[in-house]
């Protein structure tokens, strides 16, 4: 709610697409300082089926200005987001993103991803989000629809930004949600992948993230899984 809540502070229209097999009335707290809109589909698919139901349903936002496709893979934001809101808004490029990796090769992370200047109409972004297939395994997801992404923006000469460098955080083979999310909290993206939290054995130091994020913020990211 926290990040619905930012979002809506900074103007932007707030829509969540829920993957869940549960038929009961969807309920969100009458004393929430957000009021998003919320949709339902069958559970599915993995993020970019949520995405491109999202797209479908609501077509109109591929013209705005301003367009962020988040998932729920983060924690946070444990701090306000205009400061990361504020270098999307302003960057000049087409398609921006919290962060790049050059894993496999260079491409932006799908997990917060901009998109600016009614560019989600061009032709070639729609026909990517309608063409989805349901996919199960998360090894072809990752390859047909995050690679596959950063794959059409190049060959159609669209142009990418991020926030924050893959290159100023760890080395190429790794992971900057990862292995660098002690630094990526230090220049100021205020969230933690939630597989820190579920699996800290992920990584080295993933024991030490709970206590990072309370010294910075004052909370105890747990409290929010």
């Amino acid at each position: 709610m926290t990040l619905t809540a930012e979002l809506e502070r900074n103007g932007y229209t707030v829509i969540i697409v829920r993957a869940s097999a549960d038929d009961t009335p969807l309920d969100w707290p009458a004393d929430a300082a957000s009021n998003p809109i919320i949709v339902r589909r069958s559970n599915v698919g993995y993020d970019f089926g949520s995405w491109s139901v999202g797209l479908d349903l609501f077509p109109a936002v591929r013209k705005k200005p301003f367009v962020i496709l988040a998932n729920d893979s983060l924690v946070g934001p444990f701090a306000s987001l205009d400061p990361v809101i504020h270098d999307f808004e302003t960057s000049s490029t087409d398609v921006w993103a919290a962060t790049n990796t050059s894993q496999l090769f260079d491409h932006v992370q799908s997990f917060f991803v901009g998109y600016r200047a009614g560019i989600l109409n061009n032709p070639a972004l729609r026909q990517f989000w309608s063409s989805l297939t349901v996919e199960t395994d998360k090894s072809l997801i990752i390859d047909r629809y995050e690679l596959g992404l950063s794959r059409m923006l190049f060959a159609e000469g669209l142009t990418t930004s991020v926030c924050f460098e893959s290159e100023r955080l760890v080395f190429p083979t790794e992971n900057p949600t990862m292995q660098g999310w002690r630094d990526l909290l230090q220049l100021g993206f205020p969230f933690i992948k939630r597989e820190l939290l579920t699996n800290p054995a992920v990584v080295a130091d993933g024991g030490d993230v709970p206590s990072e994020v309370e010294s910075r913020y004052g909370t105890d990211p747990r409290d929010w899984l």
